[in-house]
């Protein structure tokens, strides 16, 4: 049985995708199987029975492999992770996820296990990947830069223009009534200056928008301010809705005000499509390493995918008497923020966005040293 046996455990470390490696107390390798010999370059023959410092030290390239070893002897431990570089002997450059671990026998040093894994492609993909969304990202910062330039233009030139044709369409209307000729047209033009108010205060505030100014605020004040800045933005829909907020204790360092104005406009989005139904709206977190990704969620008629792909665009809406601005705001300012906003058109059910922003954000980690800016919750 217990040939057997090690006939099965032989077998098993053969077969294994990732590198196995075990070292005895003197140094050398008394176990290699064949994927850690491909993944250092080696034939097995090359391996066994010689020294780990024979083989690697003398390559300064492989200062922080080799160091992994020498820290799991000297401070016996176990379970020891590390992402590392590795210099093979043919020339390759690699990237190893490795964990090792210290063995033990009668208090003395039996040898270290070593685990390895090739992670190089996966790497390479992921900085690929990092590259593409920064040049996205980078593609959106200088498109809205450029609309900032443009919102803060028309917000001049339209403004006073606008408000004259109310004032003389409102005026008009009351002399035509004191003559008694009846017209819908000073209406039709009133309400269509005051249209082209709101467009105007909507772009100059966009326009307005200026740098984060962060501070460390946890995460339930900053969806709680969210949800009453839509409650006054929408009062009639938002006195129906339904809240559902499912929030962990999550401290950030963001911009309070501007990451609340974002929010209460996918909040805002929510119940405008929503009216006059009334909507559930639900915002649910999850906290991944330094990275925070918000869910706004509605029961609503959802987005048409002929709208999907235009909705963070200025000026676009379905509605004839929306400026079309308030996602594009939304947007603006997680991008200040280094995040990213998506529709997550696969949703059923309603309307679903998702926002991610790093938790503790290093450009702006850096203006919490400026004046005016808060260093406490």
């Amino acid at each position: 049985m217990t040939h057997f046996s090690d006939i099965i455990a032989q077998n098993v470390v053969e077969s294994l995708p990732v590198g196995l490696l075990i070292v005895d107390h003197a140094g050398a390798f008394t176990t290699v199987n064949p994927a850690a010999a491909t993944i250092l370059g080696y034939s097995r023959q090359q391996l066994l029975g010689r020294g780990w410092g024979d083989l690697f030290f003398e390559n300064e390239a492989n200062a922080r492999f080799n160091q992994i070893v020498m820290d799991v002897i000297q401070n016996e431990l176990v379970g020891l992770c590390r992402v590392v570089p590795y210099a093979a002997p043919d020339g390759r450059l690699l990237e190893l996820s490795i964990t090792s671990s210290y063995l033990s026998a009668d208090s003395n040093t039996a040898g270290v296990v070593v685990i390895l894994h090739d992670i190089t492609e996966l790497s390479r993909m992921q900085r690929r990947e990092t590259d593409m969304l920064k040049e996205v990202n980078r593609i959106q910062q200088e498109k809205i830069r450029g609309l900032n330039k443009l919102a803060a233009s028309v917000a001049h030139q339209i403004r006073n223009p606008a408000f004259a044709i109310g004032g003389f369409a409102s005026r008009l209307a009351r002399q035509l009534a004191s003559l008694g000729i009846d017209s819908s047209y000073p209406g039709i033009i009133l309400d269509e200056a005051k249209r082209l108010e709101t467009l105007v205060r909507t772009v100059g505030r966009f326009a307005a928008l200026g740098p984060a100014r962060p501070q460390p605020v946890r995460l339930a004040e900053v969806a709680d301010q969210a949800m009453k800045l839509a409650q006054t933005l929408v009062p009639g829909p938002a006195a129906d809705a339904v809240w559902r907020f499912e929030l962990p204790e999550v401290q950030l360092v963001v911009d309070r005000d501007q990451i609340a104005s974002a929010l209460a406009e996918l909040f805002r989005n929510s119940l405008e499509c929503a009216a006059p139904r009334p909507v559930t709206i639900g915002l649910a977190a999850a906290a991944t390493g330094e990275r925070l990704e918000l869910a706004v969620t509605d029961d609503g008629p959802g987005i048409s995918p002929a709208d999907a792909p235009h909705i963070f665009d200025p000026f676009f809406s379905g509605r004839p008497d929306k400026a079309g601005m308030g996602l594009t705001l939304a947007q603006e300012i997680v991008l200040e923020h280094n995040g990213s906003l998506t529709l997550d058109a696969g949703y059923a059910g309603g309307a679903k966005f998702v926002l991610t922003i790093p938790r503790f954000p290093s450009h702006l980690m850096s203006r919490l040293d400026e004046p005016g800016h808060a260093l406490g919750v």
